[in-house]
């Protein structure tokens, strides 16, 4: 669920970055969308399997969060990196 909800803040976040950028509104959308599910999806199959069989060997806290939420965090931050990086507004010659 929040996870759901982070996404549609990034595809909102993306849309308006673009109209301030002369982008594509749509298209920046649906890439920022893209990078966030993809860097998430990879998160989700390879690191939090081995996380969580720790997580359930120790029962930390710490251990129980990063399996649950860190795919949000590291998801958000690859989309954040990606806007700042290929969002700017295009220089006009």
């Amino acid at each position: 669920m929040i996870g759901s909800i982070v996404a549609a803040g990034v595809a909102i976040w993306f849309y308006f970055t673009a109209k301030n950028s002369g982008r594509q509104p749509i298209s920046w959308a649906v890439a920022g969308l893209l990078v966030y599910f993809i860097v998430a999806l990879l998160w989700t199959k390879l690191v939090t399997p081995p996380i969580k069989d720790a997580a359930t060997h120790s029962q930390s806290g710490l251990l129980i969060f990063l399996t649950r939420y860190a795919y949000i965090v590291v998801g958000l931050t690859c989309a954040a990196l990606f806007n700042l990086k290929f969002g700017r507004s295009k220089v006009e010659d």
